[in-house]
């Protein structure tokens, strides 16, 4: 009877899990067209205003030649660390959703094995009486 009723509830499991990876994939892809399209849409829109807008050049600072400044990345370059990102954050949600998935699956129960009565331990004897 128990093992009937572990069945009949990772049947269930098995069809909600699968609806809900399905989901959860179609909603992940949305999230990631999404992203593309915006960081698509900044990098043409950035490119499209220092093409049309000439950007200043920056002042020089006092000591500026003392450090060695970083590079900052272009509109595509930083696009597509973003993107990268936001691949890489997908891809961990769809392994933790699989572990969790599998941790929640109920083992069917081993027929429990028949009781032996314990062995009897020997009486311990006294020592005996000093006279």
């Amino acid at each position: 009877m128990r093992n009937q009723i572990i069945t009949k509830i990772n049947g269930q499991l098995e069809t909600a899990t699968a609806n809900y990876t399905s989901t959860n994939a179609k909603v992940l892809d949305a999230v990631l067209d999404a992203n593309r399209k915006a960081v698509d849409f900044a990098v043409k829109t950035v490119d499209a205003i220092t093409k049309t807008v000439e950007v200043p050049a920056m002042p020089e600072l006092p000591f500026a030649g003392r450090f060695e400044l970083p590079a900052f990345p272009t509109a595509a370059e930083a696009g597509k660390r973003y993107i990268s990102f936001v691949e890489r954050a997908a891809d961990m949600n769809r392994d933790l959703n699989g572990r969790v998935i599998d941790m929640l699956k109920i083992e069917e129960a081993k027929k429990p094995a028949a009781k032996k009565p314990a062995a009897k331990k020997p009486a311990a004897k006294k020592p005996a009486a000093k006279k």
